[in-house]
């Protein structure tokens, strides 16, 4: 039954039933108005950082680590600036948003709404198993921004003095995160793996930390500043970092390839734009003002010394730095983005919990192009990173504990120290990515003799072989000489009995030792 109140004809708006009245028209209208004025108002910031709307050239996503501070205060914060250098000097409008969760990330990336995002190229594979959504997106490293350089650090009880210590001992360690990387580094120089040791995996670096914290843990792997909080909570010390290990976790972008090629001009301008804000982090006063620009734009609760001396903790990689990466120099004897991409690969692909059945391989995983177009960054500024530079060798390093070693077996001829072509193999292939990736540590290379002929002129002759290893590391991988140290045994420091072939054939022996600080 109708009332006449729902009878009574007369103005109506458009869309709404003719049998309304029209003041009841009018206040369902301005409800409607006033629940899209209120949504637009609250909602708009959130809206803005999954939107497209901003009309940003480009818009990346990042989580919150201090290795993105030189190119957001290139850009004068987080949003886009066109009172910025990234714009006045390079002609960009780019907006950076925070995002912590890695699958908003994909997703993101997955839709459109963000050009590109961080990764940590140590870890990539873990994600580009061709049944991923990164792998089906087509998803491309095009810069690499970073090395750590001590910001993650293997924490071992006060007991453990070398890698071979960790055999058996509970190590709490965030599998899949950069942390991992170091574990296995250290393992293997040690000539260890994960079935050695205990390992208790954890969600995060943060949950590492308290595992060894609260005595749950004989050894952990965290990140910087938790490694002090360790080694205040039990008498402890530091085993390995990226101080000593300082190109084995790189951090850099990637992006989906269609969308590089697409806006491949504006990923030029804002490679070069992060390149040059890279460059200038040698300037002290830079670097604290890119501190303090990204506590403002990431709303970070660290005060700005914190954050800077997490900066100090990265090496930022210069244009330089991205030549040897992507593999363009045929000078380069460091670790490039494919090889480290290509171990992590065979490791992660089965182990630490990984069942990965097909990872792409860094041909479809990298693009240089991106850098290959960057043709004015020249000058000391844009220059690769050089070899470390060690003080010579003194007295203490022939007797200072080693922290792992790793014995090689080169079979010389009778009475001579010279390297045969398969020798030099051998070192390469035992030797060359063991000491590349400790390049932050001195290097102890011992010869030892059998007991067949007097004592020194074995003594003699091991010092001679010894040397002879390290003289073609020297050359082959332009290290520093004063990294080595050299020690001719001789027949003084024998490993089985001199009594039978077998016995003297395993003391005939060259020792690759890596000394800690």
């Amino acid at each position: 039954m109708q009332t006449d109140y729902q009878n009574k004809q007369g103005a109506t708006i458009p869309g709404f039933p003719k049998n309304w009245t029209f003041g009841f028209q009018l206040i369902v209208l301005f409800l409607i108005i006033g629940v899209i004025g209120f949504g637009v108002y609250f909602g708009y910031p959130y809206m803005n950082k999954a939107s497209m709307g901003n009309k940003a050239d480009l818009r990346a996503g990042f989580n919150n680590f201090v290795g993105f501070a030189p190119g957001i205060n290139m850009n004068g914060g987080a949003a886009p600036n066109k009172d910025s250098r990234m714009y006045k000097e390079f002609g960009l409008t780019f907006e950076a948003v925070r995002m912590d969760d890695m699958q908003k990330l994909n997703d993101a990336l997955k839709n459109g709404d963000l050009d590109f995002i961080f990764t940590t190229t140590d870890i990539t594979p873990i994600g580009m198993d061709r049944s991923s959504d990164l792998a089906k997106m087509s998803v491309v490293q095009f810069l690499k921004i970073d090395d750590s350089r001590g910001a993650d650090v293997f924490i071992v009880d006060e007991k453990i003095n070398t890698v071979a210590d960790l055999k058996g001992k509970k190590i709490a360690c965030a599998l899949g995160w950069p942390s991992n990387t170091l574990l296995h580094a250290t393992l293997e120089a040690g000539g260890l793996t994960e079935q050695d040791v205990q390992i208790l995996p954890m969600g995060d670096p943060f949950a590492a930390k308290t595992a060894f914290t609260t005595g749950n843990a004989d050894a952990t792997v965290v990140w910087s500043p938790d490694d002090e909080e360790c080694l205040k909570s039990r008498p402890s010390k530091v085993l390995t970092s990226t101080d000593l290990l300082p190109n084995i976790i790189m951090d850099g972008f990637i992006a989906r390839k269609d969308v590089l090629e697409k806006k491949k001009d504006l990923f030029v301008k804002l490679a070069k734009a992060w390149l040059v804000a890279n460059s200038e982090m040698t300037d002290p006063a830079k670097m604290a003002q890119a501190a303090q620009t990204y506590k403002i734009a990431f709303e970070v609760p660290d005060d700005a010394t914190t954050i800077l001396d997490g900066m100090k903790k990265i090496h930022f990689a210069t244009y330089g730095d991205n030549v040897n990466f992507f593999g363009l120099s045929t000078d380069y004897t460091g670790i490039t983005g494919q090889q480290l991409y290509t171990k992590m690969a065979r490791v992660y692909k089965s182990g630490y919990g990984n069942k990965l059945t097909n990872i792409v391989p860094w041909a479809e995983a990298s693009y240089p192009g991106i850098v290959q177009e960057i043709k004015d960054l020249q000058g000391k500024a844009h220059e690769a990173e050089g070899q470390i530079q060690f003080d010579a060798p003194t007295t203490a390093d022939a007797k200072t504990p080693a922290v792992a070693i790793k014995p090689i077996i080169i079979n010389f001829a009778t009475g001579s120290w010279a390297l045969t072509p398969d020798m030099k193999d051998k070192i390469e292939n035992q030797l060359g990515q063991l000491s590349v990736e400790f390049a932050g540590m001195k290097v102890r290379i011992e010869g030892n003799t059998d007991n067949v002929g007097s004592a020194d002129m074995n003594r003699d002759l091991s010092y001679k072989r010894a040397k002879s290893v390290a003289d073609y590391l020297v050359k082959t991988y332009n290290f520093d000489p004063n990294r080595f140290v050299i020690v001719g045994n001789g027949p003084d420091k024998p490993v089985s009995s001199n009594n039978t072939e077998t016995g003297r054939a395993a003391n005939r022996r060259t020792e690759f030792q890596l000394l800690g600080k």
